[in-house]
This record gives C-alpha cells, sequence and structure tokens, in this order.
C-alpha cells in the first residue's frame, strides 16, 4: 500500500456572523490529497490538510459563505456533536463530479484526541469512517483481502468475541475492500457519499429493455415475413429482370435499417419529453449527451436492431422462386415458417406476461409494506433532529418541558434514533445462570420517559420508566464496584432468547449487560420492569430483532411528539420554541409516515417504471398480433366466403379465427408462470416481511388471463370485419 487515508463525513454546525447552518464535513488523513486528484483553485491544500485548525472548502460552499470575496484566511467556527473549533480556510477546491461516489464539500484533517479521546474510531462493529488506499503499481488488490481476516483475528479484542475457544473473530465479521469504480453499484453498507445505487437494478431494467426490443424484433420480422403475400410478385419480378439474391438481401436489410434509424429519431423526441418525469420517479438526474460515446453508442444499438430484425424476412423474401409465385401473386409458405411465426408470439407473449406478473408482485409487495401493522402508531408524530449535538444536549429536558405544556400535544419523548430510523446498536446481555463466556449478543435502543407512550405501544407486562423514579446506567458507578440494580425494558424476542417462557415470567428477573470498554468486562446488573410487543423500528427489509430499550435521561438524538390537529400550526410552535432555546442549530423535523414513506421510495419508483415498461410490452405484442391476424385473415378471405355461402354464421367465424391465436398465448402462459414465480420469489427474498408466495401464483393467473383476454380483443376485432363481409367480394377478390 502506497497510501491510505480515512474518510468521514459528519452534519455539524456552522456559524458565520452569528448565523448557524447545517453542513456536511469530511474529515481524512492527509493522504487524502495523494489518493483522490483535486483540482485546487486558491490556498494551499497539503499545508490545510496537515493543519489540524484550517478548513478545505469547494467552489459551491465558499460562495455560499463568502460570496465574491477571498475566502482564503476567513475562520469559520465549527461544532460537531463531540467538539467544537475554529477553523481558518486555508484551501479552495473545484467541485467534485457528480459522476464520483465521494462528495467532499468541506474537509477537515482528523484530530483523534479532541474527538472524544479517538474512541469512534476504534469501534469495531460501528465504523465512522470508510478507509481509501493506493496500491503500489506491482501490488495485488486480492492479496489484501485474502489477508484481511487474519487482521482480525490479530487484532480484535478478547472480549467482543467471548473468548470462546472455538470462535475466531473472523467467524463473526468480515471486511472487504473493493476497488473505488464498483463503489457505486456494488458497496454494500451504508454511510456513502452520495446515494448508491444497485447493480441488480441496472441489471433488471437493461434487461427489461432489450426483452422490448426482442418483442419489437420478432413484430417486424413477423410482419415482414407475413407480408410475403402482398411482396411475392415484386420480388419475383425483380428476379426475372436480373436482381441477384445478394441484392434483394440488401434492398431488405435497408428497409430495415431504415425504419429503426426513423425509430430512433422518434425516440430521441420521446426520451426528451419524458425525461423530466422519469427523473421525478426515479430521483435521479439523467440526460442524453449528443456529444459522448453513449451517443454513439445509441446509434450502434440501433443498426444492430435493424440488422437483427430485418436478417430474418431478407433471406426469407429473397428466396422466392418467379415461377412458383408470378401467376397466382403469392407465396408457397412453408409449415416451418408458419411455426416459427408461432413461436415468436409464443415468446412475445410469454415476455409480456413475466412482466406483467413482475408489476404486479412489486406494486402488491409495496402496498403489504405500506399496510403491515408495525406495532406503533405513525400519524401525528413530528420528529424533532440534532439534539446529539454539544450546543442542544443542555436544552433536552427545557425542551421537553416546555413541549408538554403545548395544547396541541398529547405526549412527548426522546431516544437516541427516531422512529423508522435504523439503529443497529448491540449489546452483551445474559442472566444469572449464563456464563460470561457465553453472553448473547443483543439489540439495545436508548430511550427517554414516556416513549412507548408516546408512540402507543402497548407495555404486556409490567410498566414503562417513570420520572423521579427509575435512573439509568452508570458506567463509573460499575467500573467502581458501587453496586446499584438499574430498571431495563425489553421485548419478546429478548424475554424468548433469554429463557423467558412468558412476559410475565421475564418481569422481575435480573440480567446483566455490558458496559464500559471492550477489555474491561464489566456488567451492569439490570432488573426487567417491561415487557413489550416487537416493534418494527426499523425498515421493514431488517428482521425483527431481540431488543433491550435502556433508559437514557440526559441525551438524545430526536424528540418524538404526539400531537393532535394541525401538523402546520404544531410546527410553527415547535419551531417558534426551538429558536427561543437553540440559537446555533436550525430547526430541523420531519414526521414520522414521512420518513417510512422515504424507506420505500425506490421501490416506488420502479414499480412505476416496471407498470410502464409492462405495458408497452403487451402493447408492442398486441400490435404485432393485430398485425398477423390481419394478414392471416386476408389470406384466408375466399375460405372465409367459402365457409358462408355453406351456412357459416358470422360468430362461428371468428370463433374459428380467435382460437387460433389463442393456442400461443396459452403456450406462452405454460411457459411464462414458472420463470415468473422463480424470478419474484426471488426479489421478495430481499425482504424480512413479504407477501405470499400463494399471492404469486394467483397473479400468474391473473396475468394469463388478462393476456388471453388482450389476444381475444385484438384477434376478434379483424375476424369479424372480415367475417361479415359478403361472401360475393371474397369469392371474386383474386
Amino acid at each position: 500500500i502506497e497510501y491510505a487515508a480515512r474518510v468521514g463525513r459528519e452534519r455539524p454546525t456552522v456559524v458565520l456572523n452569528g448565523d448557524a447552518f447545517l453542513e456536511d464535513v469530511s474529515f481524512a488523513d492527509p493522504d487524502v490529497i495523494n489518493i483522490f486528484d483535486f483540482n485546487v483553485l486558491a490556498g494551499n491544500i497539503t499545508t490545510a490538510i496537515n493543519d489540524t485548525s484550517s478548513i478545505i472548502l469547494n467552489q459551491s460552499v465558499a460562495i455560499k459563505y463568502f460570496g465574491s470575496d477571498n475566502p482564503i484566511g476567513k475562520v469559520m467556527n465549527i461544532r460537531f456533536s463531540e467538539y467544537s473549533r475554529d477553523y481558518m480556510v486555508g484551501a479552495v477546491i473545484e467541485d467534485l463530479p457528480t459522476n464520483s461516489q465521494l462528495n467532499i464539500t468541506a474537509l477537515v484533517a482528523i484530530d483523534e484526541p479532541a474527538w472524544a479521546g479517538d474512541s469512534i474510531f476504534r469501534t469495531w462493529f460501528g465504523s465512522k469512517t470508510h478507509l481509501y488506499y493506493a496500491l503500489r503499481t506491482d501490488a495485488d488488490h486480492n492479496s489484501i483481502n485474502d489477508r484481511l481476516d487474519l487482521f482480525i483475528d490479530r487484532n480484535m479484542p478478547e472480549a467482543l468475541y467471548q473468548g470462546d475457544n472455538d470462535i475466531k473473530p473472523s467467524d463473526m465479521m468480515s471486511v472487504r475492500a473493493m476497488n473505488m469504480t464498483d463503489l457505486h453499484l456494488k458497496a454494500v453498507g451504508f454511510g456513502e457519499h452520495r446515494e448508491s445505487g444497485d447493480i441488480n437494478t441496472v441489471l433488471t431494467f437493461s434487461a427489461v429493455a432489450f426483452l422490448i426490443l426482442v418483442i419489437a424484433c420478432i413484430n417486424f420480422m413477423n410482419l415482414s415475413t407475413a407480408r410475403a403475400t402482398v411482396r411475392a410478385k415484386e420480388v419475383s419480378m425483380r428476379k426475372v429482370l436480373g436482381a441477384s439474391r445478394t441484392k434483394l438481401i440488401t434492398q431488405f436489410l435497408g428497409e430495415s435499417i431504415l425504419f429503426t434509424l426513423v425509430g430512433l429519431l422518434i425516440a430521441f423526441a420521446i426520451v426528451e419529453l419524458a425525461l423530466p418525469a422519469y427523473n421525478q420517479i426515479l430521483l435521479k438526474n439523467i440526460a442524453i449527451d449528443y456529444g459522448s460515446r453513449d451517443f454513439i453508442q445509441i446509434i450502434v444499438l440501433s443498426l444492430a436492431v435493424g440488422v437483427a430484425s430485418g436478417t430474418y424476412p431478407a433471406f426469407v423474401l429473397s428466396s422466392f422462386r418467379p415461377v412458383e409465385n408470378l401467376k397466382a401473386n403469392q407465396s408457397n409458405e412453408t409449415r416451418g415458417a408458419a411455426n416459427f411465426r408461432t413461436a415468436l408470439v409464443v415468446f412475445q407473449f410469454a415476455i409480456s406476461i413475466v412482466l406483467f406478473v413482475s408489476t404486479s408482485v412489486v406494486y402488491g409487495q409495496i402496498f403489504y409494506t405500506k399496510t403491515l401493522n408495525l406495532g406503533y402508531e405513525d400519524e401525528n408524530l413530528l420528529i424533532i433532529h440534532d439534539l446529539n449535538r454539544e450546543e442542544t444536549r443542555p436544552q433536552l429536558p427545557v425542551l421537553v418541558n416546555e413541549l408538554r405544556r403545548m395544547e396541541q400535544v398529547e405526549n412527548v419523548t426522546w431516544a437516541r434514533y427516531a422512529p423508522g430510523v435504523p439503529d443497529q446498536n448491540n449489546a452483551l446481555v445474559r442472566t444469572p445462570d449464563t456464563a460470561i463466556d457465553d453472553r448473547d449478543l443483543i439489540g439495545y435502543r436508548r430511550i427517554g420517559f414516556e416513549f412507548f407512550k408516546t408512540l402507543q405501544v402497548p407495555i404486556l407486562a409490567g410498566r414503562e420508566y417513570v420520572e423521579n423514579r427509575d435512573t439509568e446506567i452508570s458506567t463509573d458507578d460499575v467500573r467502581q464496584g458501587i453496586a446499584t440494580t438499574k430498571p431495563i425494558m425489553i421485548n419478546q424476542l429478548a424475554a424468548r432468547r433469554l429463557g423467558f417462557a412468558t412476559p410475565e415470567e421475564a418481569v422481575g428477573e435480573i440480567i446483566y449487560k455490558n458496559v464500559g470498554r471492550n477489555a474491561e468486562k464489566l456488567e451492569a446488573e439490570l432488573e426487567i420492569i417491561g415487557v413489550v410487543p416487537n416493534v418494527h423500528f426499523d425498515d421493514l427489509r431488517s428482521p425483527l430483532r431481540e431488543e433491550i430499550y435502556e433508559l437514557r435521561i440526559d441525551s438524545a438524538d430526536a424528540i418524538t411528539i404526539r400531537f393532535q390537529g394541525d401538523p402546520a400550526s404544531m410546527v410553527a410552535q415547535a419551531s417558534s420554541l426551538w429558536s427561543q432555546n437553540v440559537q446555533t442549530v436550525p430547526f430541523d423535523y420531519d414526521f414520522a409516515e414521512e420518513i417510512l414513506a422515504e424507506q420505500y421510495q425506490t421501490e416506488q419508483g420502479q414499480g412505476i417504471m416496471f407498470a410502464a415498461f409492462s405495458s408497452l410490452a403487451i402493447l408492442i405484442a398486441s400490435l404485432g398480433l393485430y398485425g398477423l391476424s390481419a394478414f392471416a385473415a386476408e389470406r384466408r378471405t375466399k375460405e372465409i366466403g367459402i365457409r358462408k355461402v355453406f351456412g357459416a354464421e358470422v360468430w362461428q367465424i371468428v370463433r374459428m379465427l380467435v382460437f387460433q391465436f389463442s393456442k400461443p398465448v396459452l403456450i406462452a402462459n405454460m411457459i411464462a408462470w414458472p420463470i415468473a414465480y422463480i424470478v419474484m420469489s426471488g426479489w421478495l427474498e430481499g425482504f424480512a416481511y413479504r407477501m405470499e408466495n400463494l399471492v404469486i401464483i394467483a397473479l400468474c393467473l391473473v396475468a394469463g388471463l388478462t393476456a388471453l383476454l388482450i389476444a381475444w380483443a385484438t384477434v376478434a376485432g379483424n375476424s369479424y370485419a372480415v367475417a361479415r363481409q359478403n361472401p360475393i367480394k371474397a369469392l371474386r377478390y383474386e
């Protein structure tokens, strides 16, 4: 490794000229300037990154705070959650490009001693930074990953893996490095500077787009070969006049490519009109760069589509024999060609049905998650953020007490994380009968008084924390050997994990929880005072976990308010109270319903796109079927006339033609159903709480019936128009 740098980011308060702002500020080791290419516009970036009292701003942030003035040497007071400091602007850099996963808008050097004695950088299960490194030219990236398990085994403190000789630290956690170019689409975990993409989503939509192109190509092939009846005389005359088969193939391929290029021009127009809505749905900012390599690739793709769709018809049409076709002006179609066309129709509708089912499952899962009982009532909950700051922590009791006095407020509580915000903290917990080396790893949340009352979560057994009666765990007391038993609340899963058969049985029992630093093996003695149901505080992609709820009186990150009446009025009152008591941190709030809705915005956008794609696929397939049925009816005009002369009714002729085109759709259903079931049941595995697989089967049946009805309606319209004609015209049309 040639260079290595940790890079993290917080959102501290920036105070300048008496005004307070929230700003993203990154912190990193000095090697960051050797790993990344920063275009320095002013100042000295090397000096700035090596000085823990200097700050580097990008151009946008520099203009935001200093306008047209030279920012170099100007001082900004920045208040992180753990400490505050005056920083002098030492350099200004150009904004990083939007296609970079790194988004440094302001940068300071890491100062470990100032940051809570560097403890946040030494937490094994909760890193505050990403580690970037640059390899020497002769080094192998894979050799780094091959040695990371040994690194963990060698360095993880024994207390974290309970000292069990059968357990290695690398059995509990893994660390893997990846190439920076893979970060956007393949990174796992959280904490990226910019929103990550998903390679599976990209591949899925690319596959869907490809399948729609395939359906369109199939239409062109089917309709071109079906029109062989019309073009048989033309081809034969050209051959008689000396045209070679090569020239005919070139002509038909040229026609196909010309159709495709005209379609491409229309497509560009549609894309330009649709992009604003598309970006809004998927929360992206995509645009076509007509001067880029992408544009050339689109042209090449269009040419490839033209060749792919035109090759088969070109060879079929150019193969006609003049002697056989000139007399009747029609081609002698082989049974193989007809079967091939039928197979293509089957393939078309199989794709359409799979897309129809996929769309229905996506929407069904979104509806399922929205209607699932989370275990708490999320309506009329106002969340106030940014309480876990140096200047806001002392104001917590004042804010809570003043909020409780407001007429609209029913209950107020606080917690380390707001409802709907994932909390991955864990603790080692055991009962008195369990050895210290056999402790269970159980999730825990830090909460305030009236937490469950505010969220309207029932207490199954025991009681909730009560003010002036219950106190929080003191690590210093445990370290000094002061024997005190503190209260604790747990959920049903935790009660079962700890060996209690019922919630009532757990109340009053003693458990022990690790506190202090990893190597100390200190434990607090806790009495279970209450058991609550299993509540979905995290998103529904995460399974319910065993949790203990630890009382934290004087610190929190969020205040949760249950209110009644007008939400806007509640926000205005809370904002006014905040500005009276906290002048240096902007008021930041959310409603619990909005937090939950944001968790599934991605799936919502994907569902809309899937619906559009599946509708387009079905439309294109139906257009193809319409064209084929029209040509089939035209070829059978004389047959239909004879049938009518012999007494056939219009409905009988329509039924005959409809049945002929129903068979490919029925076969398509048999092919599409198992594919749709396997693909979508696999997609649902990504959700801890999901629809039953029986719903997918039901949706397959609905999709099949819908496709069949569309096919019937498409074919019946053509068939009826032909069947009701006067048989005299039908018999004379040749």
